[in-house]
């Protein structure tokens, strides 16, 4: 399972901003499209600080 961590961070930052236009989670002072990028730009970081796991570990 550890060589999935990755996919399985990336696949909440997707459900995240499915569900945010889903239940339309609305952030005073934000536009759509900046909730959108902060929330892609944490997922990103997120995937980026998961190590990288060999398929044998």
């Amino acid at each position: 399972m550890r060589k999935y961590s990755k996919f399985f961070v990336a696949l909440f930052g997707v459900g995240a901003l499915i569900g945010l236009r889903h239940f339309e989670v609305d952030i005073p002072g934000l536009d759509a499209i900046v909730r959108d990028l902060i929330v892609g730009a944490l997922v990103a970081g997120g995937v980026y600080q998961v190590p990288n796991q060999s398929a044998d570990q």
